[in-house]
């Protein structure tokens, strides 16, 4: 009887569990608001972005009684995807509408890097979580293309003109361009679009021209044209596929440069023999150019150590142009397209790092990218302008170093300087340390001017080297000048030997030892005043005696002034009023045992207020 009772009591527990398991609530991500139990969760979610939203509306459905629900991003955060967190959040909830627990996304503003990310919605019962099965999204898009060049730049935009691309154009005697003669121009259809286009088209004035490929090669027969692309991945129909903006093609004639004026100033004035030239002097470049589009100059200079820089002049759009007039035929039409400019440089020769060659390279932007320059940046050119710089010495744009010893207890100080002709030691370089002049292999005291060495890297600089063994604090308030000198002039380059060693130096510690021994000498001034007035308080030492001489003046400045003053009598025969007696009846008496008063060791008398018996005289008394 006890068995079956055991086993009837198992049986209905786990009837229980099993209704409690087949009762737990659905959740699933649908695309339709249906039922949880009629509708299919989805392994994908597409959203078609053909305008700012996606088209499609997607779904969380459950079933009571769950109380919450809410779209959920997995491993979002931990890829860095934010953006679409607050999008999940926004969901609407539509429980009331529709009877059952539902939450909707709509006007999905979908981004492309969403696909691959995975969703699940999360139900809220009895204080825990019931998830769906994930979903992954698939953002559907397509953007407007646009054409762009085989390097994927895009066309120049010419102001009030459009967008421009150039094919190269080579004239016959005609005046017209070659057909078979020049370079092709390949362009290419460029479109972000998820999946990827399949289809493409080309348009010539607005005409389809070309099959489904996503490049098209253009010659000299589209030149004056206007040329658009189209593409499609399946979200459009054929007939409204997205379209490019129009590219007008126009002839390109490679910019070049036509002539200069190298030779002729190289031989004139301020230039001197050997292409020398003085400090200070301005030097006038120029270069006539021609291209189509308009070209620009770029001004280069290579430096006597190779390396090629830009030389300071006004560069590129920023140049200084003078525009020409074509060639005309008879007829009076021009017969080359191409723009011709006068361009010039004013070189202002004002240190040696101008020594070097020069020259100008036409350039043409016939893109977005980089512009196509005859000769290239990193090409000398055949026609150069070469300039050696000569004159005084001058500071060199590198400052004075200084180097430590392991050991700390030496440095070397190295200063830079320029000159074209170069300074000849002993006697044109000179370090002077507090006016005391050392030539090179020199010393005075502890210094020592070590020698001078050409820069490598820098042209017409040179650097001097000067020892201090051992460096000691009074040497960083010294005043360390480098005197440098030839045939064209003079400089002195001043050395701050504290500024170069820094804050940690020993002139700083010198600086505080100073301040501690002022700190030390107020200190034992302070404290003698508060020892002082210490023992002066408490009357010990010295200060005894002091005291005594005191109680013995003050005694008697008491006693004194108890003495009443005479009164003054209008009269010529006044008697002194306290002679035998006051006005009051006090009296003036020996000393007596009995009294009580107050007795200095000095007077032998007292004062008393004691009432005695008392002679007293009147004025009229007194004749």
């Amino acid at each position: 009887m006890f068995v079956r009772t055991l086993v009837g009591v198992l049986t209905l527990s786990l009837l229980a569990k099993a209704q409690q398991t087949t009762n737990v609530p659905q959740v699933k991500i649908s695309d339709q608001p249906f039922m949880v139990t009629t509708t299919d969760q989805l392994n994908t979610i597409k959203w078609t972005m053909l305008g700012t939203t996606a088209s499609e509306t997607v779904y969380c459905v459950s079933e009571h009684p769950v109380s919450q629900l809410r779209f959920v991003c997995v491993e979002c955060l931990q890829n860095n995807i934010t953006d679409i967190v607050n999008i999940l959040n926004s969901a609407q909830d539509l429980t009331r509408k529709s009877g059952f627990p539902t939450i909707a996304l709509q006007n999905v503003p979908a981004r492309p890097n969403w696909t691959g990310v995975k969703i699940v919605c999360q139900a809220t019962l009895n204080g825990g979580t019931i998830d769906s099965a994930p979903a992954e999204v698939n953002v559907r898009y397509l953007r407007q293309p646009h054409v762009v060049d085989r390097n994927g730049m895009g066309p120049v935009l010419i102001a009030n003109q459009g967008y421009r691309f150039y094919v190269e154009c080579i004239r016959g005697q005609d005046g017209q361009c070659q057909q078979s003669v020049g370079r092709g121009k390949t362009l290419r259809c460029a479109v972000e679009a998820h999946p990827p286009p399949t289809v493409f088209k080309w348009f010539k004035n607005g005409v389809e021209i070309s099959g489904n490929s996503a490049e098209i090669t253009i010659g000299v027969e589209m030149i004056r044209q206007s040329i658009q692309c189209s593409a499609n991945n399946g979200l459009h129909t054929d007939f409204d596929m997205p379209q490019s903006q129009a590219v007008q093609i126009d002839p390109y004639t490679a910019a070049h440069v036509l002539l200069d004026n190298f030779a002729n100033i190289q031989n004139t004035s301020p230039f001197q023999p050997g292409n020398r030239i003085d400090m200070n002097q301005v030097v006038n470049l120029g270069c006539q150019v021609e291209g189509n589009p308009r070209p620009i100059v770029f001004w280069k200079q290579r430096k006597t150590n190779g390396e090629i820089v830009d030389a300071p002049c006004p560069q590129g759009f920023d140049g200084n142009y003078q525009e020409t007039a074509n060639d005309a035929t008879r007829d009076g039409s021009f017969t080359n397209n191409a723009v011709k400019l006068n361009a010039v440089c004013n070189l202002h020769i004002s240190n040696y790092s101008l020594s070097g060659q020069y020259w100008c390279s036409a350039c043409s932007y016939v893109s977005q990218g980089s512009p196509e320059c005859s000769p290239s940046a990193d090409a000398l050119a055949n026609s150069v302008l070469n300039i050696q710089v000569q004159g005084p010495p001058t500071p060199s744009e590198q400052l004075p170093t200084v180097q430590k010893s392991q050991n700390g207890e030496d440095v070397v100080i190295t200063v830079h300087y320029c000159s074209d002709p170069m300074p000849r030691p002993p006697r044109e370089v000179i370090f002077s340390i507090d006016q005391n002049d050392i030539q090179v292999g020199q010393s005075w005291q502890n210094f020592r001017f070590e020698g001078t060495t050409q820069n490598n890297t820098v042209p017409n600089c040179y650097f001097a080297r000067l020892q201090i063994n051992p460096i000691r604090d009074s040497d960083e308030r010294r005043t360390i000048v480098l005197k440098v000198h030839n045939q064209y002039g003079k400089i002195q380059i001043p050395v701050s030997l504290g500024s170069l060693l820094g804050s940690g130096s020993g002139f700083s510690k010198g600086i505080s030892d100073w301040i501690v021994i002022i700190i030390v000498i107020i200190a034992i001034i302070v404290t003698a005043i508060i020892a002082g007035a210490i023992c002066l308080k408490k009357q010990i030492f010295c200060f005894n005696k002091v005291k005594n001489v005191n109680d013995k003046y003050s005694r008697e400045n008491n006693k004194q002034s108890r003495i009443p003053s005479q009164d003054n009598y209008p009269d010529t025969n006044s008697v002194p009023h306290n002679f035998l007696g006051t006005a009051t009846g006090e009296v003036i008496r020996a000393r007596s045992p009995s009294d009580n008063g107050i007795y200095n060791d000095y007077d032998d008398f007292q004062i008393t207020n004691h009432k005695q018996p008392s002679v007293y005289l009147s004025r009229e008394a007194v004749v």
